[in-house]
Protein backbone atom coordinates (compact mmCIF):
# COMPACT_ATOMS: atom_id res chain seq x y z
CA UNK A 1 0.00 0.00 0.00
CA UNK A 2 2.82 2.39 0.90
CA UNK A 3 4.50 1.69 -2.43
CA UNK A 4 1.25 2.46 -4.25
CA UNK A 5 0.80 5.73 -2.33
CA UNK A 6 4.41 6.74 -3.06
CA UNK A 7 3.84 6.05 -6.76
CA UNK A 8 0.74 8.22 -6.81
CA UNK A 9 2.67 10.99 -5.08
CA UNK A 10 5.48 10.55 -7.63
CA UNK A 11 3.07 11.32 -10.46
CA UNK A 12 1.42 14.18 -8.61
CA UNK A 13 4.78 15.79 -7.92
CA UNK A 14 5.87 15.45 -11.56
CA UNK A 15 2.48 16.83 -12.62
CA UNK A 16 3.52 19.90 -10.58
CA UNK A 17 0.83 19.56 -7.96
CA UNK A 18 2.29 22.63 -6.23
CA UNK A 19 0.69 24.70 -9.03
CA UNK A 20 -2.80 23.29 -8.35
CA UNK A 21 -3.62 26.16 -5.95
CA UNK A 22 -3.88 28.37 -9.04
CA UNK A 23 -6.88 26.23 -10.01
CA UNK A 24 -8.24 25.97 -6.49
CA UNK A 25 -8.14 29.68 -5.74
CA UNK A 26 -9.39 30.74 -9.16
CA UNK A 27 -12.25 28.29 -8.63
CA UNK A 28 -12.77 29.69 -5.11
CA UNK A 29 -13.57 33.15 -6.48
CA UNK A 30 -16.15 31.80 -8.95
CA UNK A 31 -17.47 29.50 -6.21
CA UNK A 32 -17.96 32.33 -3.71
CA UNK A 33 -19.68 34.56 -6.28
CA UNK A 34 -22.02 31.70 -7.25
CA UNK A 35 -22.63 30.55 -3.66
CA UNK A 36 -23.58 34.05 -2.55
CA UNK A 37 -26.05 34.01 -5.41
CA UNK A 38 -27.74 30.80 -4.26
CA UNK A 39 -25.47 28.33 -6.06
CA UNK A 40 -25.28 24.56 -5.46
CA UNK A 41 -22.36 23.79 -3.14
CA UNK A 42 -21.98 20.10 -4.13
CA UNK A 43 -21.87 20.76 -7.86
CA UNK A 44 -19.32 23.50 -7.28
CA UNK A 45 -17.03 21.16 -5.31
CA UNK A 46 -17.38 18.46 -7.96
CA UNK A 47 -16.38 20.96 -10.63
CA UNK A 48 -13.20 21.73 -8.65
CA UNK A 49 -12.09 18.10 -8.80
CA UNK A 50 -12.56 18.04 -12.57
CA UNK A 51 -10.68 21.33 -12.98
CA UNK A 52 -7.71 20.12 -10.91
CA UNK A 53 -7.36 16.91 -12.91
CA UNK A 54 -7.57 18.93 -16.11
CA UNK A 55 -4.68 21.10 -14.93
CA UNK A 56 -2.57 18.12 -13.88
CA UNK A 57 -3.14 16.61 -17.34
CA UNK A 58 -2.01 19.85 -18.97
CA UNK A 59 1.18 20.02 -16.89
CA UNK A 60 2.14 16.41 -17.55
CA UNK A 61 1.31 16.50 -21.26
CA UNK A 62 3.52 19.59 -21.59
CA UNK A 63 6.42 17.47 -20.29
CA UNK A 64 5.59 14.78 -22.84
CA UNK A 65 5.73 17.25 -25.72
CA UNK A 66 8.85 19.01 -24.40
CA UNK A 67 10.74 15.72 -24.00
CA UNK A 68 9.94 14.55 -27.52
CA UNK A 69 10.92 17.92 -28.96
CA UNK A 70 14.22 18.08 -27.06
CA UNK A 71 14.99 14.48 -28.01
CA UNK A 72 14.34 15.23 -31.68
CA UNK A 73 16.55 18.33 -31.55
CA UNK A 74 19.36 16.46 -29.78
CA UNK A 75 19.51 18.95 -26.90
CA UNK A 76 17.98 16.70 -24.25
CA UNK A 77 21.20 16.18 -22.28
CA UNK A 78 21.73 19.93 -22.03
CA UNK A 79 18.36 20.37 -20.31
CA UNK A 80 18.27 17.51 -17.79
CA UNK A 81 18.36 19.82 -14.77
CA UNK A 82 15.24 21.70 -15.70
CA UNK A 83 13.42 19.64 -18.31
CA UNK A 84 11.74 16.27 -17.79
CA UNK A 85 14.41 14.96 -15.42
CA UNK A 86 12.23 12.11 -14.12
CA UNK A 87 11.84 10.77 -17.67
CA UNK A 88 15.50 11.19 -18.59
CA UNK A 89 16.76 9.35 -15.51
CA UNK A 90 14.46 6.39 -16.15
CA UNK A 91 11.95 6.89 -13.35
CA UNK A 92 9.15 6.92 -15.94
CA UNK A 93 8.72 6.25 -19.65
CA UNK A 94 6.99 8.41 -22.23
CA UNK A 95 4.29 5.76 -22.54
CA UNK A 96 3.64 5.90 -18.80
CA UNK A 97 3.43 9.68 -18.93
CA UNK A 98 0.82 9.47 -21.67
CA UNK A 99 -1.17 6.85 -19.74
CA UNK A 100 -1.33 9.07 -16.66
CA UNK A 101 -2.48 11.99 -18.83
CA UNK A 102 -5.29 9.76 -20.13
CA UNK A 103 -6.26 8.82 -16.55
CA UNK A 104 -6.39 12.47 -15.52
CA UNK A 105 -8.50 13.37 -18.55
CA UNK A 106 -10.82 10.40 -17.97
CA UNK A 107 -11.57 11.50 -14.40
CA UNK A 108 -12.29 15.03 -15.58
CA UNK A 109 -14.53 13.67 -18.36
CA UNK A 110 -16.59 11.48 -15.99
CA UNK A 111 -17.21 14.45 -13.71
CA UNK A 112 -18.14 16.61 -16.68
CA UNK A 113 -20.63 13.99 -17.90
CA UNK A 114 -22.31 13.84 -14.50
CA UNK A 115 -22.63 17.61 -14.31
CA UNK A 116 -24.01 17.66 -17.85
CA UNK A 117 -26.86 15.35 -16.90
CA UNK A 118 -27.55 17.39 -13.79
CA UNK A 119 -27.24 20.94 -15.10
CA UNK A 120 -27.62 20.93 -18.87
CA UNK A 121 -25.80 21.34 -22.19
CA UNK A 122 -23.67 24.45 -21.39
CA UNK A 123 -21.48 22.11 -19.33
CA UNK A 124 -20.55 20.31 -22.55
CA UNK A 125 -19.52 23.58 -24.16
CA UNK A 126 -17.31 24.61 -21.24
CA UNK A 127 -15.92 21.08 -20.87
CA UNK A 128 -15.08 20.78 -24.57
CA UNK A 129 -13.36 24.16 -24.56
CA UNK A 130 -11.43 23.15 -21.46
CA UNK A 131 -10.45 19.81 -23.03
CA UNK A 132 -9.21 21.58 -26.14
CA UNK A 133 -6.86 23.71 -24.08
CA UNK A 134 -5.70 20.67 -22.07
CA UNK A 135 -4.82 18.74 -25.21
CA UNK A 136 -3.43 21.64 -27.24
CA UNK A 137 -1.74 23.77 -24.58
CA UNK A 138 1.68 22.45 -25.62
CA UNK A 139 0.98 23.60 -29.20
CA UNK A 140 -0.11 27.04 -28.01
CA UNK A 141 3.06 27.18 -25.93
CA UNK A 142 5.21 26.17 -28.89
CA UNK A 143 3.64 29.01 -30.87
CA UNK A 144 4.55 31.44 -28.08
CA UNK A 145 0.98 32.13 -26.98
CA UNK A 146 0.63 29.67 -24.11
CA UNK A 147 -0.35 32.54 -21.82
CA UNK A 148 -3.37 33.25 -24.05
CA UNK A 149 -4.50 29.64 -23.67
CA UNK A 150 -4.12 29.83 -19.89
CA UNK A 151 -5.93 33.17 -19.81
CA UNK A 152 -8.94 31.71 -21.62
CA UNK A 153 -8.97 28.39 -19.76
CA UNK A 154 -8.54 29.74 -16.24
CA UNK A 155 -10.54 32.90 -16.87
CA UNK A 156 -13.80 32.89 -18.89
CA UNK A 157 -14.04 29.10 -19.28
CA UNK A 158 -13.35 28.20 -15.65
CA UNK A 159 -15.45 31.00 -14.19
CA UNK A 160 -18.31 30.54 -16.63
CA UNK A 161 -18.34 26.78 -16.13
CA UNK A 162 -18.28 26.86 -12.33
CA UNK A 163 -20.91 29.60 -12.19
CA UNK A 164 -23.16 27.67 -14.56
CA UNK A 165 -23.05 24.30 -12.76
CA UNK A 166 -23.81 26.04 -9.47
CA UNK A 167 -26.56 28.44 -10.57
CA UNK A 168 -27.63 27.25 -14.06
CA UNK A 169 -27.33 30.89 -15.15
CA UNK A 170 -24.67 32.97 -16.86
CA UNK A 171 -23.73 36.44 -15.69
CA UNK A 172 -21.57 38.59 -17.97
CA UNK A 173 -19.95 40.15 -14.91
CA UNK A 174 -18.51 36.80 -13.81
CA UNK A 175 -16.41 36.81 -16.97
CA UNK A 176 -14.98 40.21 -15.97
CA UNK A 177 -14.07 38.85 -12.53
CA UNK A 178 -12.53 35.80 -14.21
CA UNK A 179 -10.39 37.99 -16.46
CA UNK A 180 -9.13 39.97 -13.48
CA UNK A 181 -8.20 36.90 -11.45
CA UNK A 182 -6.61 35.06 -14.36
CA UNK A 183 -4.02 37.82 -14.84
CA UNK A 184 -2.52 36.76 -11.51
CA UNK A 185 -2.56 33.14 -12.68
CA UNK A 186 -0.74 34.18 -15.85
CA UNK A 187 1.81 35.89 -13.58
CA UNK A 188 2.62 32.46 -12.13
CA UNK A 189 3.06 30.93 -15.58
CA UNK A 190 5.18 33.90 -16.68
CA UNK A 191 7.47 33.41 -13.68
CA UNK A 192 8.04 29.79 -14.64
CA UNK A 193 8.76 30.77 -18.25
CA UNK A 194 11.14 33.54 -17.24
CA UNK A 195 13.18 31.19 -15.06
CA UNK A 196 13.33 28.77 -18.01
CA UNK A 197 14.39 31.58 -20.35
CA UNK A 198 17.84 30.11 -21.11
CA UNK A 199 16.57 26.56 -21.52
CA UNK A 200 13.69 27.66 -23.73
CA UNK A 201 16.09 29.72 -25.83
CA UNK A 202 18.33 26.68 -26.31
CA UNK A 203 15.37 24.56 -27.41
CA UNK A 204 13.90 27.42 -29.49
CA UNK A 205 10.69 27.25 -27.48
CA UNK A 206 8.60 30.39 -27.84
CA UNK A 207 7.08 32.02 -24.78
CA UNK A 208 5.73 35.46 -24.01
CA UNK A 209 8.86 36.48 -22.12
CA UNK A 210 11.09 35.41 -25.03
CA UNK A 211 9.50 38.14 -27.11
CA UNK A 212 11.76 40.48 -25.16
CA UNK A 213 15.40 40.93 -26.14
CA UNK A 214 16.80 39.31 -23.00
CA UNK A 215 15.64 37.97 -19.65
CA UNK A 216 16.26 41.22 -17.79
CA UNK A 217 14.08 43.13 -20.22
CA UNK A 218 11.51 40.34 -19.93
CA UNK A 219 10.97 41.25 -16.27
CA UNK A 220 9.07 44.27 -17.62
CA UNK A 221 6.38 41.82 -18.72
CA UNK A 222 5.19 41.72 -15.13
CA UNK A 223 4.10 45.33 -15.51
CA UNK A 224 1.85 44.36 -18.41
CA UNK A 225 0.37 41.26 -16.78
CA UNK A 226 -0.23 42.54 -13.26
CA UNK A 227 -0.99 46.01 -14.61
CA UNK A 228 -3.92 44.57 -16.56
CA UNK A 229 -5.16 42.74 -13.47
CA UNK A 230 -5.09 45.78 -11.21
CA UNK A 231 -6.29 48.03 -14.03
CA UNK A 232 -9.39 45.94 -14.74
CA UNK A 233 -10.10 45.72 -11.02
CA UNK A 234 -9.88 49.51 -10.75
CA UNK A 235 -12.23 49.84 -13.72
CA UNK A 236 -14.74 47.46 -12.13
CA UNK A 237 -14.69 49.48 -8.89
CA UNK A 238 -14.89 52.93 -10.48
CA UNK A 239 -17.70 51.78 -12.78
CA UNK A 240 -19.71 50.73 -9.75
CA UNK A 241 -19.90 47.02 -10.50
CA UNK A 242 -17.67 46.16 -7.55
CA UNK A 243 -17.99 48.03 -4.22
CA UNK A 244 -15.04 49.90 -2.76
CA UNK A 245 -14.27 47.12 -0.30
CA UNK A 246 -12.53 45.36 -3.20
CA UNK A 247 -9.77 47.95 -2.89
CA UNK A 248 -8.23 45.76 -0.19
CA UNK A 249 -6.97 43.59 -3.04
CA UNK A 250 -4.35 46.25 -3.73
CA UNK A 251 -2.54 45.15 -0.56
CA UNK A 252 -0.85 42.58 -2.82
CA UNK A 253 0.96 45.27 -4.87
CA UNK A 254 4.08 45.26 -2.62
CA UNK A 255 4.35 41.51 -3.15
CA UNK A 256 4.41 42.04 -6.92
CA UNK A 257 7.21 44.60 -6.53
CA UNK A 258 9.11 42.11 -4.36
CA UNK A 259 8.67 39.39 -7.01
CA UNK A 260 10.06 41.69 -9.71
CA UNK A 261 13.16 42.43 -7.61
CA UNK A 262 13.48 38.73 -6.80
CA UNK A 263 13.44 37.81 -10.50
CA UNK A 264 16.14 40.37 -11.32
CA UNK A 265 18.30 38.77 -8.63
CA UNK A 266 17.56 35.32 -10.09
CA UNK A 267 18.67 36.50 -13.53
CA UNK A 268 21.99 37.52 -12.00
CA UNK A 269 22.49 34.36 -9.95
CA UNK A 270 20.26 31.31 -10.37
CA UNK A 271 21.45 29.86 -7.06
CA UNK A 272 20.60 32.95 -4.99
CA UNK A 273 17.83 32.24 -2.49
CA UNK A 274 16.19 35.27 -0.84
CA UNK A 275 15.50 35.19 2.86
CA UNK A 276 12.11 33.74 3.66
CA UNK A 277 9.82 36.15 5.53
CA UNK A 278 6.59 35.52 7.43
CA UNK A 279 4.46 36.96 4.61
CA UNK A 280 5.81 34.33 2.20
CA UNK A 281 3.68 31.62 3.80
CA UNK A 282 2.81 29.02 2.55
CA UNK A 283 6.13 27.53 1.39
CA UNK A 284 5.41 23.80 1.70
CA UNK A 285 8.36 21.40 2.09
CA UNK A 286 10.67 24.39 2.38
CA UNK A 287 12.84 22.85 5.11
CA UNK A 288 13.55 19.96 2.76
CA UNK A 289 14.08 22.10 -0.35
CA UNK A 290 16.15 24.96 1.06
CA UNK A 291 19.33 22.86 1.32
CA UNK A 292 19.51 22.56 -2.48
CA UNK A 293 20.22 26.08 -3.82
CA UNK A 294 19.25 25.53 -7.47
CA UNK A 295 15.95 23.87 -6.58
CA UNK A 296 15.25 26.28 -3.72
CA UNK A 297 15.96 29.33 -5.87
CA UNK A 298 13.50 28.18 -8.54
CA UNK A 299 10.82 27.06 -6.11
CA UNK A 300 11.11 30.26 -4.04
CA UNK A 301 10.07 32.41 -7.02
CA UNK A 302 7.32 30.00 -7.99
CA UNK A 303 5.95 30.17 -4.46
CA UNK A 304 6.14 33.96 -4.55
CA UNK A 305 4.15 34.21 -7.78
CA UNK A 306 1.70 31.52 -6.72
CA UNK A 307 1.07 33.15 -3.36
CA UNK A 308 0.35 36.51 -5.00
CA UNK A 309 -2.41 34.75 -6.90
CA UNK A 310 -3.61 33.04 -3.71
CA UNK A 311 -3.67 36.25 -1.64
CA UNK A 312 -5.43 38.16 -4.42
CA UNK A 313 -8.10 35.47 -4.78
CA UNK A 314 -8.65 35.29 -1.03
CA UNK A 315 -9.01 39.07 -0.73
CA UNK A 316 -11.52 39.12 -3.60
CA UNK A 317 -13.51 36.34 -1.89
CA UNK A 318 -13.47 38.21 1.42
CA UNK A 319 -14.56 41.39 -0.34
CA UNK A 320 -17.48 39.57 -1.98
CA UNK A 321 -18.69 38.08 1.31
CA UNK A 322 -18.43 41.43 3.12
CA UNK A 323 -20.24 43.27 0.33
CA UNK A 324 -23.11 40.74 0.31
CA UNK A 325 -23.62 39.98 3.98
CA UNK A 326 -22.36 43.05 5.85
Amino acid sequence: MLKFINRIWFWLENSRIFTVPMSIFSWAVAFVFALTNGGNLFYGCLALIGICFGQLATNLFDDYVDYKKLEKMGTLNEQTKSKCKYIKNGEATLEQVLKVVVIYCSIATIIGAFLFFKTGYPVIIFALLGAIFVLTYAKWSTAGIGEVAVGLAFGPILFGGVYWVMTQTLDKHIFLIGTIVVMFTIGLLYTNSLMDFDGDSASHKKTLCRRFKDKNQAVAGYGIIYGLGYGLLSLAITSGYLPKIFLITFFTVPLVVELIVSMLLFNSDKTYVPQKRFWHFPFENWNKIKDYPEIASFRFRMYQARNIMIYTSVLICISRVISVYF
